[in-house]
């Protein structure tokens, strides 16, 4: 017996049905997976969290940073716009940017660098973070690093309109210190900030962990509504 052939019109719209679903399929698998977080709930810090997070305070990060990081702190932005191409080198430097985990904004008072060893624990901070979201059904955000490697310059401007900036001294001058904001993230493939406790809340947890590791200081400061880091 025969088989029965598709009409041309029949046949043509079968196909366009088939393209669509494929179509479809692909969108959505490369669509964002998991909810925002203003869809998750996410538990405040408990007592024993927030002690942690001030357990070690600017003294801590200080000693720490001048005893791995760089030698002296470098005077002004000077040091760095007279030969920018040998700058990393020359102070064994390596230089961060925007990536699939966090981004940098526009930095006024320091400058895009940090020693090997800081470098390593950002890239390992975002995956960690990320494992986080995507355990409590979330979608993949980037946390924003504010403020890394200052000058003696830096630090003085800052003074002038940030109570938290110490005088004379401070981490940030050697190469294993930098901030985070507490509450600035991006929704990854998305330009436009958004600002949650809940996202705080994940990564604060993560980087407890770390310090308990021994991994870094982690001090939370409430006037700047920054996260301050030292590596060890």
């Amino acid at each position: 017996m025969a088989k029965r052939k598709l009409k041309p019109k029949v046949r043509k719209a079968f196909i366009l049905f088939v393209l669509f679903i494929a179509v479809l399929i692909i969108v959505l698998n490369l669509g964002p997976k998991g909810k925002t977080e203003a869809k998750v709930s996410v538990p405040v810090l408990s007592k024993e969290e927030n002690s942690a997070l001030r357990r070690y305070n600017n003294s801590y990060h200080l000693e720490l940073a001048q005893a791995k990081g760089l030698e002296k702190p470098l005077a002004s932005k000077d040091e760095y716009t007279k030969d920018p191409d040998d700058f990393g080198d020359r102070y064994d430097l390596e230089e961060i940017s925007d990536n699939e985990y966090y981004e940098i904004p526009h930095l006024t008072n320091s400058l895009p660098y940090l020693q090997e060893p800081a470098v390593e624990f950002l890239e390992v901070l975002g995956e960690e973070f990320c494992d986080q979201l995507e355990e409590l059904g979330m979608r993949k955000y980037r946390f924003s690093v504010t403020s890394i490697l200052r000058t003696i310059a830096d630090q003085k401007s800052l003074r002038k309109s940030n109570v938290n900036a110490t005088p004379n001294k401070s981490s940030h001058y050697y190469g294993r210190t930098f901030d985070i904001s507490q509450t600035r993230y991006f929704e990854r493939g998305k330009s436009e900030p958004v600002y949650s406790y809940r996202l705080r809340n994940v990564l604060l947890r993560v980087l407890i962990k770390m310090q308990e590791e021994g991994k870094c200081y982690v001090l939370l400061e409430g006037q700047t509504k920054c996260i301050h880091i030292t590596v060890r």
